[in-house]
């Protein structure tokens, strides 16, 4: 038990040195991207690292492109600010959650608009 606590302590750690960093950064394609959650592997040698972004479609993939670019960049800083024995290999994901929950909330009401 106690170590899953770390691992989660862990992750929420790398999220918020990420999140950090994106504020710090000059890049303009992380303006108004939120790290949403970091999943962190049992031996915290890697991380899934979820993220958002308004503006649709196009900036998905400018940030993913950009993540992928700046993944050595993050790991410095995760390097100066974890305190760990090994730096985590770091993989970005978009977090699609919201618009998962925008698409079920879509077809429940149009369930609703065809039964009445």
């Amino acid at each position: 038990m106690a170590e899953r606590r770390r691992v989660f302590q862990v992750a929420e750690k790398i999220r918020e040195i990420i999140a950090s960093e994106l504020m710090r950064t000059a890049d303009p394609r992380f303006s108004m991207v939120t790290v949403t959650s970091v999943m962190a592997s049992p031996d915290m040698r890697q991380a899934k690292v979820y993220w958002i972004v308004t503006g649709g479609k196009d900036r998905i993939a400018e940030v993913t492109e950009a993540f992928t670019g700046a993944a050595g960049m993050f790991r410095r800083a995760l390097g100066a600010g974890l305190g760990i024995r090994f730096v985590p290999q770091l993989k970005f994901f978009y977090d699609d959650t919201i618009d998962t929950s925008d698409e079920v909330a879509r077809l429940l009401a149009k369930v609703r608009a065809q039964s009445s």
